[in-house]
């Protein structure tokens, strides 16, 4: 990965979520919020955009319906299109406030991947037709999880990928910062939804924000923080469009590790009849790319899978899903990570007080984090595929 600066200044990349996109005036907000960037910056602009809240669900759930393991290809073209549809309408949203702006397809973003199509590993980051975009206009929208593989084929780089690819067109740009905008306040001690007594960072460290990642927190996808450390790009993870403190948020790249409580709500507790089985089915649906936690408890070796991930199955066979648990994170500020499987029903108030074991002045309101409003799917989620169906999860 080699930065580049483009010659008329670093430009600035802001990636926004699906939750920015929860209706269609999410499209207008960003693209007002995004002409004010660029009267105030005056630097190239890179917006990074997800599809709509709801939509990869959505296609995710009509691919179920037809097969249980669809070919990659398929499924990478199908579950694109998400990012696809939102990089036309904020194009078009930023038209209607007066700014020129270029969107672009996978292949314009110089992002190369390899490996499964839904799930490919990007290998490399370059200036690409982006450079050039930028050079002839001050916008370029791009869309995010995508990349191409070496015969040109768009590829996703898994789900809830946007941050990556974001954070590696900074660094391929030469961008010293990129901002990443969610539906939480920034990078919390636990999830705001579940935990009303989380606080937001200031300050995370690279690996902080890697640790947390990789046991399950959905803060920063795990590879966007190793390319922002190897490119030197500062991180900021900030709300939209609740925000109440317009320069509020977390900044990562220097500062301390922390203390946080995960909960793996949108994974499958998974049970082996032993430790060598456990292992072995971790080390292979690590290298499909999914994220997993191996842990054990008094009924087994257990390991989590993100729920509904494609083609898992072949993988569990000797397996047995235990529904009715749900596995909760404690990472302790010495390095520790301790796990605990508790009842579904159980894990919101298991959280609550691991994180009081963490925190337990109650009377410190440094960092709380404002509690967001209810997470919400766009109605305009089902314009590709219509209304939904009853879910099919692999037995």
């Amino acid at each position: 990965m080699t930065a580049r600066r483009v010659p008329d200044g670093r430009p600035l990349v802001l990636k926004f979520g699906g939750s920015a996109f929860a209706d269609l005036d999410g499209y207008h907000r960003v693209a007002r919020y995004a002409a004010g960037r660029v009267a105030e910056d005056r630097r190239p602009l890179v917006v990074v955009a997800s599809a709509m809240s709801g939509t990869t669900g959505r296609l995710q759930q009509t691919l179920d319906h037809l097969s249980e393991d669809p070919p990659a290809d398929a499924a990478a073209m199908l579950l694109t299109t998400g990012e696809t549809v939102s990089v036309a309408l904020l194009a078009a949203a930023l038209d209607a406030e007066g700014v020129t702006a270029r969107p672009l397809q996978a292949a314009d973003t110089g992002l190369l991947a390899e490996g499964p199509g839904d799930r490919a590993k990007l290998v490399s980051a370059g200036p690409g037709a982006l450079a050039g975009a930028l050079a002839a206009c001050p916008v370029a929208v791009v869309p995010g999880g995508q990349a191409v593989d070496a015969d040109g084929r768009t590829v996703m780089l898994g789900r809830n990928s946007s941050d990556l690819s974001a954070v590696a067109t900074a660094a391929a740009l030469g961008a010293d910062t990129c901002e990443l905008f969610s539906d939480v306040p920034g990078v919390c001690t636990a999830d705001p939804y579940l935990v009303p007594e989380a606080r937001t960072l200031a300050r995370i460290s690279y690996e902080g924000a890697r640790r947390m990642s990789r046991h399950g927190a959905k803060v920063v996808h795990e590879g966007a923080v190793d390319w922002a450390e190897r490119g030197g790009v500062r991180l900021l993870c900030r709300p939209f469009p609740w925000c109440e403190a317009p320069d509020g948020g977390t900044a990562v790249g220097t500062g301390p590790e922390a203390a946080a409580v995960v909960v793996h709500r949108n994974s499958d507790v998974w049970c082996f009849g032993s430790g060598r089985e456990r292992r072995a089915a971790g080390r292979r649906l690590g290298a499909e790319g999914l994220a997993v936690a191996e842990f054990d408890t008094a009924g087994g070796a257990c390991l989590t899978v993100p729920a509904g991930a494609r083609g898992v199955a072949r993988h569990l066979r000797d397996a047995r899903r235990l529904d009715d648990l749900c596995l909760v994170t404690t990472l302790w500020p010495d390095g520790r990570a301790e796990h605990t499987a508790v009842p579904r029903p159980e894990a919101a108030a298991e959280a609550r007080r691991r994180h009081a074991l963490l925190y337990p002045d109650p009377g410190d309101a440094t960092g709380r984090a404002v509690r967001p409003s209810a997470k919400a799917r766009s109605p305009h989620s089902d314009v590709l595929v219509g209304l939904a169906r009853p879910d099919r999860r692999p037995s």
